[in-house]
This record gives C-alpha cells, sequence and structure tokens, in this order.
C-alpha cells in the first residue's frame, strides 16, 4: 500500500472552487428572492410553484413543483418547467380579471 502524503493545508484548487462556489451559490441567493417577488407582485404565491407536494391547502388552486426543481438545480427540461410555471402564473395573475 502506498504511503499517502500528509497535508499541512487543503489545496489552493479546492479553496478556489469553494470560493466561486461560494459566489454563485449568494448569487442565486440574491436572484431567487427577486424572483419570488416579483411573483408576490403579481399575486402569485411562491408556495404554489415551488409545491413539493404538499396538498395542505386548497386543492382547486393549481400548483407545480417547478420552482423548487429550478432551485434545486434539477430541472431536466427548461422550457417545459417554465411552462409548467407559467400555467400557475397564469391562473393567480389573472384571477378575478374580467
Amino acid at each position: 500500500m502506498a504511503k499517502r502524503k500528509t497535508y499541512k493545508s487543503m489545496p489552493y484548487e479546492i479553496k478556489q472552487k469553494l470560493r466561486q462556489y461560494a459566489r454563485i451559490q449568494t448569487k442565486a441567493f440574491r436572484l431567487s428572492k427577486e424572483i419570488g417577488e416579483m411573483f408576490e407582485s403579481y399575486g402569485v404565491p411562491e408556495e404554489n410553484l415551488i409545491a413539493l407536494g404538499d396538498t395542505s391547502w386548497d386543492c382547486e388552486e393549481p400548483q407545480t413543483e417547478g420552482l423548487a426543481f429550478l432551485h434545486n438545480g434539477e430541472c431536466s427540461d427548461l422550457e417545459e418547467t417554465i411552462k409548467d410555471i407559467e400555467r400557475v402564473f397564469l391562473f393567480f395573475a389573472n384571477k378575478g380579471v374580467e
């Protein structure tokens, strides 16, 4: 069995990737907050866009997990996810409009 090297510090490349990841996460958090505020300004509850299978509220209202998929980087088909989010958006944005 080969003897492993002893480290006095974490490799610089890993530290740089962690810094890069932190910058991206901070930007994503800010963008997520902006998107949530935009949906709320149109009367679209963000909870209905991150449904996560929760059926505890009025099931007559449309819901999707689309925004949760985007938040978690689990979106396999972006355009289909956007269409699904749009379906819920249109329901709430047009609610009560004649």
